[in-house]
Order: structure tokens, then sequence, then C-alpha cells
């Protein structure tokens, strides 16, 4: 057992719900299910809040037909993702099809041109940095991804709180309060959890937008409309 590994994450499940060590009443898969299941939740947070912990080194998209659409590797749907003209190059910008100061409109798994203008990158296709939705937690072990490692203690009362609400265990406002607290902080103490951590760690976010403005000023910056 390693730190915030599966398994320490299923001893620390037991531990909060109180589970004896052969327990009739929940499986060891069922306990990962729902480790993988607030992961799954967690992930979308860390989307919105500080999707810069999760991003990969710049990739390659691939090209579609007529160079019109350009796919995600392997096919992911990311849940976040920044784009560029190539692994060292300019940021696109997102928009909406009818955008005609947007470079792309996100598809899913794809980029689509926007207007349907098809363009060929100076690498042939455009990179991006993206967060892959995670996978599943289990005894193989396919071990957890949320980032930073600490952050994992979240799955765990999230887990029990389900647990406690579906099985009819307890009550789960006591691990969902813990829950909230370790993410968010405790008000009036000067304690910003761990998701105000992560967000203050890199407080300007989104400057990708503007990389290559070569004379920016940000007294001249506007935001979208509905930002």
């Amino acid at each position: 057992m390693a730190q915030w590994d599966g398994a320490m994450l299923l001893a620390r499940f037991k531990v909060l719900a109180d589970r004896p060590s052969s327990d009739q009443s929940i499986t060891d898969a069922q306990i990962y299910a729902l480790l993988s299941e607030a992961q799954e939740f967690w992930y979308s947070q860390w989307a919105v809040h500080c999707p810069h912990v999760l991003l990969t080194a710049p990739t390659a998209l691939t090209a579609g037909t007529g160079n019109l659409t350009y796919t995600f590797p392997s096919s992911v749907r990311p849940l976040y993702a920044l784009v560029y003209t190539s692994a060292t190059g300019d940021f696109l910008r997102p928009g909406s099809w009818d955008d005609p100061g947007a470079d792309y409109v996100w598809e899913d798994d794809k980029i689509r041109m926007t207007r349907g203008a098809a363009r060929v990158f100076p690498s042939t296709v455009p990179y991006a940095r993206y967060m892959a939705p995670p996978g599943q937690i289990d005894a193989t072990p396919t071990e957890p991804t949320l980032k930073p490692d600490h952050a994992r203690i979240l799955l765990v009362y999230h887990a029990v709180a389900e647990f406690m609400r579906i099985a009819g265990a307890g009550d789960p406002t006591p691990f969902e309060t813990k829950e909230h607290q370790l993410a968010w902080g405790k008000d009036g103490t000067g304690d910003i959890g761990i998701l105000g951590a992560l967000k203050m760690s890199n407080p300007f976010k989104g400057g990708e937008a503007y990389a290559q403005a070569r004379n920016f000023n940000p007294a001249y910056l506007t935001y979208p409309r509905g930002y």
C-alpha cells in the first residue's frame, strides 16, 4: 500500500464507514466503484476551477477529411482543453460556429474550423493540452489519478457519504460537511481548502488566450460577452 493509492483509499473508506474487514453489505469492488464515481465528480470540479493541475503536455490532434476537423488523441472526450497552432505555437481561440473571431468550435472529441474554413497548421495539425476524463479505480490495480495526491481524501469522504445514503447505513451529512471543508476550507479561519489553494497557485489561469498578443496591455483587456 502506497500513500494515496487505491488500496489506501479502500482502507480509509472502511475506517470512516466503520466497516469490518470482512463485510457482507458491500464488497471491495463496490467500494472501488463508489471511489471511481467520486473521482468523476471531483474531476468535473477540477475542470471548472483548476484544470491546469491535470493538463497533458502538448499533444498532436488527428486531421479529419479536408482539414475541417481535428480529433483529440484516441478520440478522448476532454473535460477541458487548450488548443495551439503547434507544440510551441499560438493559442487558438474557441468560439461559436458563426463567430468571425473564433478559430474553432469544440465538438466532443474533436474541434471543427469555424465557418467551414479548412486550415493547415505549421506542424500540419494543431496541438492541445487537455484534461482527459478519469478511468475506473479497481484492484487490478488501476490507481486513482486525481492530483495532487493528497486531494484524493475527497474521494473517500464523497464515497462514504454516498454509501451511507444508498445503503441507509448512517447519516451522510458529517461526511459531506468534512468533504466540503477539505475542498473549500472553513469560513473565518483563513483555511481556503484544497481547491482554494490550487486556484491561488495559478491565479492567472486563462492568460493563454492572450499569449499571442505581442503588445499585450492588461488595460485593454476585454472579456467575451457573458464571462
